[in-house]
C-alpha cells in the first residue's frame, strides 16, 4: 500500500466498474420495455457483480505469481530463507498480502453496490452468496498464483501457466455454462439445486468451504516444499493434506447419496466420481524424479510414504483406493460397483503408475514428466476417437481404456469390455515397469562405468 501503482491498480478498477454501470444504465432505458426502478436495480446487480468476478479473477494471480520468483531474480531469496520464519510463514505472508488487497478491490466497490439498495430489488442473502464466492475463488486464484512462483523459474513463465489454465477453466466453464441455458431453454432443468447430490443448503456450503480451504492450504504448502533443498523432503505434507481433501469429497458423495438415492441413478457413480478424483492424483504422485538406492520391496514399507518418490506412489494410492472401498459399504445398494468393476478400477491406478514411472525415467524433470504423460493421454484418446469415426468401427473404442478408464462408464451403444481391461491392466503395467527397471538399472551401469573411467 506505500507505493503509487497500488492505488493507480484501484482507480483503474473503480473506473471500469462505473464505466460499465453507467453502459448498462443506458443500454437498460433506451431498450427495457419495463422501466421500473426495481428492474433497473437488479440489472445493475447483476452487471456490476459479473464485473467484479471478472476483475477479481484477472488480477489476483498477478498478485501472486512474481511473489517468490522476484525473490529469486532479485537474488533476495537466500536472506528471506535465513530468517527466524518457517518455509510455510513465508509463502502464508506472501498469500495473505494479495488476498487482504483482493478484499481491499471488493471492498472499493461497495458503495456501488449500496446506492442499487436504495432502488429496491436487491436480495441481501445473494449479495452475501456472490461476495463469499468471490473471495474464496481469489484465494484459490492467488494460492495456485503463489504454488507457480514457487515453482516456476521466471515471473514470465509462473504467468504464462498461470493465466493459461486459468484461461482454460474459464473456457470450459463458459461452455458448462452456456450448455445450461441451452438446456434451460429446451425444457431442461429450471436451475441447479444444492440438493442435487442429497445436500442441505448448509452441507453444501460446509463442503465448499472445507474444500476451499483443504485446496489452499495444499497449493501453499507445495510452494513452501519449494523453498526447500529438495522439495521431497516436505512431500509427506503435500500427499497427507491431498488425502484429507480425497476423503473430504468422498464422504461428502457418500453423505448426499444416503441422504437421496432417488434422485440420482447411476450404479457405477462413486466408481467414476472416484476415478475421477484418482486419475489426477495418480498422475501427481506418478512422475517426478525416481529415487535409487533401495528395492522394490522397500518401497512397500509404511514409511516409504514419507518420501515423494515415484516408488512409494502405489503405496499411497492403494490407501486412498481402500477408503474408497470403506465408504463404498455405507452408500445404497442402488450405487454399488460390482467386484469387477472394483478390479478394473485398481488395475487402471496400477496402469497408470507405470506410465507415469517410464515418463519420469525417460523425462528426468517433474513437471516435464507430468505434462507429457497428460498430453499423451489426451493426444491418445483424440486418435483413437478420430479414428473409430473415420473407420466407422465402434470396437476400436475399446482402445480408449488405455489411457482413461472408459469401459465402465461407457453408453450403451459402445463396447465396454471391462472384464478384459481389469485383466490386461495388471500385466500391461507389469511389463512396462519390468522394462522401465531394465532400462533404470542400465543407465546407473553406464553412470557407474563412466566414473570408474
Amino acid at each position: 500500500m506505500r507505493g503509487a501503482r497500488t492505488y493507480g491498480c484501484l482507480l483503474a478498477y473503480l473506473l471500469t466498474l462505473a464505466l460499465v454501470v453507467i453502459t448498462a444504465y443506458d443500454q437498460f432505458t433506451a431498450h427495457s420495455a419495463q422501466r421500473t426502478t426495481t428492474g433497473l436495480a437488479q440489472t445493475l446487480f447483476e452487471t456490476l457483480t459479473l464485473t467484479q468476478w471478472f476483475l477479481v479473477a484477472l488480477v489476483t494471480p498477478a498478485l501472486t505469481t512474481s511473489a517468490i520468483t522476484m525473490e529469486r531474480e532479485q537474488r533476495t531469496i537466500d536472506l528471506l530463507i535465513m530468517t527466524p520464519l518457517s518455509r510455510f510463514a513465508i509463502v502464508w505472508g506472501k498469500f495473505t498480502s494479495a488476498l487482504a488487497f483482493v478484499v481491499v478491490m471488493i471492498l472499493c466497490g461497495m458503495p456501488l453496490v449500496a446506492v442499487l439498495f436504495l432502488m429496491g430489488g436487491i436480495d441481501v442473502g445473494a449479495m452475501v452468496v456472490r461476495y463469499a464466492g468471490m473471495v474464496l475463488v481469489s484465494a484459490v486464484l492467488a494460492s495456485f498464483g503463489l504454488m507457480m512462483s514457487a515453482v516456476c523459474g521466471t515471473s514470465t513463465l509462473a504467468n504464462l501457466i498461470t493465466y493459461g489454465l486459468v484461461g482454460v477453466l474459464y473456457f470450459v466453464g463458459a461452455l458448462a455454462g452456456t450448455a445450461l441455458v441451452m438446456s434451460r431453454a429446451f425444457g431442461g432443468s429450471s436451475g441447479i439445486s444444492t440438493t442435487v447430490f442429497g445436500l442441505t443448503t448448509w452441507q453444501f456450503w460446509m463442503f465448499t468451504l472445507g474444500s476451499v480451504f483443504l485446496t489452499v492450504w495444499l497449493f501453499l504448502q507445495i510452494a513452501a516444499n519449494y523453498l526447500l533443498l529438495d522439495p521431497r523432503e516436505g512431500a509427506w505434507k503435500t500427499r497427507l493434506l491431498t488425502a484429507v481433501l480425497y476423503l473430504w469429497s468422498v464422504s461428502t458423495t457418500v453423505l448426499g447419496l444416503q441422504n437421496s438415492p432417488s434422485l440420482i441413478s447411476g450404479q457405477d457413480l462413486l466408481a467414476m466420481l472416484m476415478m475421477t478424483w484418482l486419475a489426477p492424483i495418480g498422475v501427481a504422485v506418478s512422475t517426478g524424479v525416481p529415487m535409487t538406492g533401495r528395492r522394490w520391496y522397500e518401497w512397500l514399507h509404511p514409511r516409504a510414504l514419507a518420501v515423494g518418490t515415484v516408488q512409494s506412489a502405489p503405496l499411497y494410492l492403494v490407501l486412498l483406493f481402500m477408503a474408497t472401498l470403506m465408504g463404498g459399504l455405507w452408500v445404497p445398494a442402488s450405487f454399488r460397483s460390482s467386484a469387477v468393476v472394483w478390479v478394473f478400477c485398481a488395475g487402471y491406478l496400477w496402469w497408470l503408475w507405470s506410465l507415469g514411472y517410464a515418463f519420469s525415467t525417460l523425462i528426468p524433470n517433474r513437471w516435464g514428466a507430468g505434462t507429457a504423460l497428460v498430453g499423451a493421454i489426451a493426444l491418445g484418446v483424440q486418435f483413437v476417437s478420430t479414428l473409430s469415426e473415420v473407420l466407422d468401427y465402434r470396437a476400436l473404442y475399446t482402445f480408449i481404456n488405455l489411457f482413461v478408464p472408459f469401459a465402465p462408464f461407457a453408453p450403451r451403444n459402445l463396447p465396454s469390455n471391462v472384464e478384459l481391461w481389469a485383466a490386461l491392466y495388471p500385466a500391461l503395467g507389469l511389463v512396462v515397469t519390468i522394462g522401465t527397471a531394465l532400462i533404470r538399472r542400465r543407465r546407473e551401469r553406464r553412470e557407474v562405468d563412466r566414473g570408474d573411467g
